[in-house]
């Protein structure tokens, strides 16, 4: 394609987009700051914002799911575990109808995960893989669920307009990434899988695939939060 096509293309494109802006900054009169807490799925939350007009914003946000403990058995297996996460993100608003529906766009940076360690029931039997064994007081079967470290964030939400004072306001949306599975066995429960002729970490690799297949699904963590806010 000719240069010269492109350059006129690419001025086409931003003479558009310039006014955009120009717009959006000049729709308030002032600029704004606030700072927000709230509580959703992603935790507890607290965040600073700065509100350039009536339609663009950007925030620093910081979530924590408190260390929370769970127990489950499935598959003659009991497990206990913790499930926790804390994520910083930043995050940029745009208030089409300069008002208090917006959509927001960012990216969080954290760690969330869940840990759970598995003792299978003692004298019954556990199948890893292809092998199935029976299990002692010894034999273990840990696993990890963890999110990826940097996750893109889309969502839509009311609130973080530039009125000054107390305000209310609402998220909804998607951290995308999909979580990744990891585990181990005990040296015991190796040795068992061992003395039938298998391998015990190809083993552990197939029963791992089997909640891949599954967790391969999952696009990301849904985010509802509410909270309240203060603006000068």
């Amino acid at each position: 394609m000719p240069r010269a096509l492109v350059r006129s293309r690419l001025a086409a494109c931003a003479v558009p987009c310039a006014v955009l802006l120009v717009s959006a900054f000049a729709a308030a009169p002032a600029a704004a700051q606030s700072v927000y807490a709230g509580v959703g799925t992603t935790g507890l939350s607290l965040g600073f914002g700065h509100t350039y007009s009536a339609q663009l914003g950007a925030r620093a946000e910081v979530s924590l799911v408190p260390t929370l403990s769970r127990s489950f058995a499935q598959d003659g297996i009991d497990y206990s575990g913790e499930v926790k996460s804390t994520r910083f993100a930043a995050l940029f608003d745009w208030h089409p109808l300069s008002g208090g529906f917006r959509l927001t766009a960012g990216l969080s940076g954290g760690k969330t995960s869940g840990e759970f360690a598995g003792a299978p029931s003692t004298g019954t039997t556990i199948t890893i893989g292809t092998s199935t064994v029976s299990v002692g007081p010894a034999d273990r079967y840990d696993s990890k669920i963890e999110f990826p470290s940097a996750m893109p964030y889309l969502g839509l939400g009311w609130g973080h307009t530039p009125e000054k004072g107390w305000g209310m306001h609402a998220d909804a949306g998607l951290l995308i990434g999909t979580p990744k599975v990891t585990g181990s066995l005990s040296p015991s429960l190796s040795a068992k899988i061992a003395l039938t002729g298998r391998d015990p970490q190809a083993e552990l690799e197939r029963e791992l695939q089997t909640v891949r297949d599954t967790t391969g699904k999952v696009v990301g963590l849904p985010v509802l939060s509410v909270g309240v806010s203060y603006r000068w």
